[in-house]
């Protein structure tokens, strides 16, 4: 009697495990979602000091930036490139993300002529104002 007990509670027990599938789809299913939905921002790669500002507001939807160091050398995307190649560049970037604005983080000592070059070079593509990158003045 006591092993017909037993045996009743073993197969009894299985009442208690949960199925955790259906939770594992939704997860994904989530994951694949926000994988999908999210905007990555290209840092241009250059170590740069911007230059500080009392008063700063700031850009929307700007994510396609170009980075001018102190020499001249222009980056995007962590290479440096010619001002030739600039709008090529803007140009496949602005396909990417057609709502995205432009920004110049332009170093301190930066060159206005390169900067006067990779403006004209960028402005046909242009939908919205240029955001140029600051330092908040302390």
């Amino acid at each position: 009697m006591a092993a017909g007990s037993r045996a009743g509670t073993q197969s009894g027990g299985d009442d208690g495990v949960i199925d955790l599938t259906p939770m594992l789809d939704v997860v994904f299913i989530m994951l694949i979602f926000f994988i999908v939905t999210s905007s990555f921002v290209k840092e241009p790669g250059a170590e740069i000091t911007k230059p500080e500002a009392y008063t700063t507001d700031s850009c929307e939807r700007g994510t396609i930036i170009f980075a001018v160091t102190a020499v001249g050398d222009i980056f995007y995307d962590k290479k440096q490139i010619p001002v030739e190649r600039a709008y090529r560049l803007a140009e496949a970037a602005k396909k990417e993300a057609p709502k995205a604005n432009f920004v110049i983080q332009a170093d301190v000592d930066a060159p206005t002529s390169v900067l006067s070059q990779l403006l004209g070079v960028i402005k046909p593509l242009m939908d919205a104002p240029l955001c140029a990158s600051t330092e908040e003045a302390g």
